[in-house]
């Protein structure tokens, strides 16, 4: 099985998109998982990642609330996913990440309306990702960076309200470890509508730097027989979840996290973990 492995851009902090090119190179990726930033020039950006012979991946979203009560809000936001898939389409992209506002972590406090508002949105959102055959991965988080989707079971149900064929859901081993009472089964829950598997350790740090027992997810994948992205999307170690910027050397820190995660994922994931 041929796989790509990736990381994300976001993580790199504000640098250049060259850079950025420059750094995923030297670690050895396939490709990269872009920052949606509509004032980029799609055409501008698919150049400079041709030049480094790297894939994209997937796009991650910016923040916005796609099942905001008030509804400006909430209208901008859907927007934005449709302008976004327009500008993924003009990439050359076929896959883009959805999720809710990071950092929104309570509703409005009538959860059958957030649901409403959340399914509604998405609902509009992949009218136009079908239109265009692009896939939507809908990013599941936790509960200290949203409100809604914190585990697998939810995603899915929000697969069946929107009923697309074109969502899917996107699994992130630091998210899971917060929520899931088992990521390995979890995964396997996925089946076949896991669209993209997000890797770092418990503490979203390198693969070994914590507690999860990310072996075992590598090979839950095989199980499932999913041939989709490996992604990893770490951070150096320091506060603010939010914030890619640890430190003056956490471009480096970084590079080394990534470097030797990618080398024991690529052992666990081509040998199918049979030891």
């Amino acid at each position: 099985m041929s796989r790509d492995y990736g990381l994300c851009f976001w993580s790199f902090g504000d640098i250049s998109v060259e850079e950025k090119c420059r750094i995923a190179k030297e670690i050895g990726v396939d490709g990269v998982e872009v920052q949606g930033d509509l004032t980029q020039d799609p055409k501008e950006l698919a150049n400079i990642l041709s030049r480094y012979a790297l894939k994209v991946l997937s796009v991650t979203p910016d923040n916005v609330d796609i099942s905001s009560v008030d509804e400006d809000t909430r209208l901008k936001a859907v927007q934005y996913f449709l302008d976004l898939l327009d500008w993924a389409s003009d990439l050359g992209v076929n896959r883009i990440c959805l999720h809710g506002d990071v950092g929104k972590t309570a509703g409005c406090g009538d959860l059958t309306k957030d649901w409403q508002l959340l399914v509604e949105s998405s609902k509009t959102v992949m009218e136009k990702a079908e239109v265009l055959n692009i896939e939507v991965v809908f990013e599941v988080l936790n509960r200290y960076e949203n409100h809604q989707i914190v585990t697998c079971q939810e995603a899915l149900n929000l697969i069946d309200a929107v009923n697309s064929p074109n969502l899917f859901v996107l699994l992130d081993a630091y998210h899971m470890n917060i929520e899931e009472a088992n990521p390995i089964d979890a995964l396997k829950k996925a089946g076949s509508k896991l669209g993209v598997y997000h890797v770092a350790d418990s503490n979203r740090q390198a693969v070994g730097n914590g507690h999860s027992n990310i072996k075992d997810q590598i090979k839950a994948l095989h199980e499932i027989n999913y041939n989709g992205p490996i992604i990893m999307e770490m951070v150096a170690e320091g506060p603010n979840p939010f914030t890619a910027v640890k430190g003056e050397d956490y471009l480096e820190v970084l590079t080394y996290y990534y470097k030797t995660s990618l080398e024991k994922l690529k052992a666990w994931d081509t040998s199918k973990v049979v030891r």
